[in-house]
């Protein structure tokens, strides 16, 4: 396998699974916007985005979650998504309200405001900041659900769950915009994560 490799927050995602999972998988390092939107990409991506992992028999999958359910089922140990139903439930629910509720937050944001995205879509400024301005009620939110005391966001286990979350971290601390000094909850799971060696794939 190899995996079509840049740094961003969709990347990042795969590397942390990939690292916390301890399985080796080669790196082709791209350069976003730059290789990715060639046409020989195109060829493996028509969306010009990563990352991609290319399998041995030459099949490719997109889409960084796609991805790590691709590597939690070859890879089963130390599953990351869960083994049983409520708990692979439980753990997909947590992972869609991060992404949605978080990540994105700060994604459509850096879509608005970075040049990268800029000849790929009409970038809005100002929605740009109303993401910005919303991003302490999104850690608020989060902060409240992690009151019950438990340890990692799906509950008292890490998973795929906790992966979105330091994905989100990343992104904080690029647009330097954090969780806000009253999310003590939050706060506590950031450093929990933090800590992981994963945090520095």
């Amino acid at each position: 396998m190899q995996l079509y490799n840049a740094p961003s927050g969709n990347t990042k995602r795969v590397r942390i699974f990939i690292a916390e999972k301890a399985i080796n998988i080669p790196t082709i390092e791209m350069e976003l916007g730059k290789d990715t939107r060639t046409p020989a990409f195109r060829k493996i991506n028509s969306l010009g985005e990563l990352p991609v992992l290319k399998l041995d028999g030459g099949q490719l999958i997109t889409e960084s979650r796609a991805i790590c359910r691709y590597l939690d089922a070859c890879f089963p140990e130390n599953p990351l998504m869960g083994v049983e139903p409520l708990e692979q439930g439980q753990i997909a629910m947590w992972s869609d309200r991060i992404h949605s509720q978080l990540f994105m937050t700060y994604g459509l944001m850096a879509r608005h405001t970075l040049p990268l995205f800029s000849d790929i879509l009409k970038q809005v400024p100002e929605f740009a900041q109303s993401q910005r301005d919303i991003v302490p009620e999104q850690w608020i939110w989060l902060d409240g659900e992690l009151s019950d005391g438990r340890r990692f966001i799906a509950g008292d286990a890490f998973s795929f769950a906790d992966v979105e979350g330091m994905t989100v971290l990343m992104l904080a601390d690029a647009f330097d915009l954090g969780i806000p000094d009253k999310c003590t909850h939050a706060l506590k799971w950031a450093a929990t994560v933090r800590n992981r060696p994963s945090f520095q794939a």
